[in-house]
């Protein structure tokens, strides 16, 4: 930790940031890899708020010093099914936008920003979708572009100021009438920010690897619970080549509650806990909602 503490608390954070807004918006839910019929149109709204008061180093060690993060973080989404040589296909859109504030790493406040993410473009291809069976498995590449508000003399931003790409995979599969089980792992890419700080530093970050299960208990036809665990390793961050001991590595669980209020809207929520992390803020909570129109 010597060498993360030598440098600025505001460098830090900085690329500390990025993973809050990826978890939300590469995170998956409980559901998501359940094909709609094609010429159907979603539209969903996502706010995430989460707590942290423990900074680790990349030993998974507490940082001495008060620790806090605060993040309120909202996802606009859109995507349209359709179909492409006879397999169902979802090209979507999403758009991040929140707040950080309330950061602190070492005893040492940093100001707070706001403002909007970078734009990501997706689509899921079903390789398997079989409604009768209950068995779905499909990809999702996902390109994000820097787009979101940037200023690399701010510490904290939305935007990242760098290019990434995504593939994530999921499979479900019923297991009885009441419970269904999901398993998904997707693998991030990311391109060099070479304006990372004031001083122009390059931020080089390794690949950043996720694995997620649910298993859903149905409650009827229209309401499920559902328990989750989310592992996620890899992202080591380097600044000029020289490792600033920040990771993407963490063990996260969750339980959710989603409800299709009417045929075509839905309400889900759900509340998370880190058991552990690696290299960056240990989530000490996380709410999360999910609101979904069918169009």
């Amino acid at each position: 930790m010597k060498t993360l503490l030598s440098r600025s608390s505001a460098s830090l954070l900085c690329p500390l940031l990025f993973a809050c807004t990826r978890a939300l918006a590469g995170d998956a839910d409980a559901g998501d890899y359940e094909a709609l019929p094609p010429g159907s149109d979603i539209g969903l709204l996502y706010y995430d708020h989460s707590h942290s008061n423990t900074y680790r180093d990349a030993k998974g060690h507490e940082v001495p010093g008060s620790a806090r993060l605060d993040t309120d973080i909202g996802i606009l989404r859109y995507a349209h099914y359709t179909q492409v040589f006879g397999m169902t296909i979802n090209p979507q859109i999403l758009i991040p936008f929140g707040k950080i504030h309330d950061a602190k790493v070492g005893g040492a406040a940093i100001d707070g920003n706001e403002g909007m993410g970078d734009i990501q473009l997706a689509a899921t291809l079903w390789l398997l979708n079989d409604p009768a069976k209950r068995r779905y498995f499909g990809i999702s590449p996902f390109i994000i572009l820097p787009t979101g508000s940037y200023d690399k003399n701010d510490p904290l931003n939305l935007g990242e100021n760098r290019w990434k790409g995504m593939l994530q995979a999921g499979y479900v599969q019923g297991l009885s009438d009441k419970f269904t089980l999901d398993i998904l792992g997707d693998v991030t890419w990311y391109g060099d920010n070479d304006r990372a700080n004031g001083q122009n530093q390059t931020l080089q970050q390794e690949n950043t690897y996720t694995a997620y299960t649910w298993l859903r208990y149905h409650l009827n036809d229209t309401s499920h619970i559902a328990l989750g665990y989310q592992k996620a390793w890899g992202g080591k961050q380097e600044l000029d080549g020289i490792d600033n001991g920040t990771r993407t590595r963490w063990d996260r669980v969750r339980v959710s509650y989603a409800k299709m209020f009417t045929p075509t809207f839905q309400g889900m929520f759900t509340l998370s806990k880190d058991l552990d992390a690696e290299g960056g803020f240990e989530r000490s909570y996380g709410i999360y909602m999910r609101f979904l129109k069918l169009f």
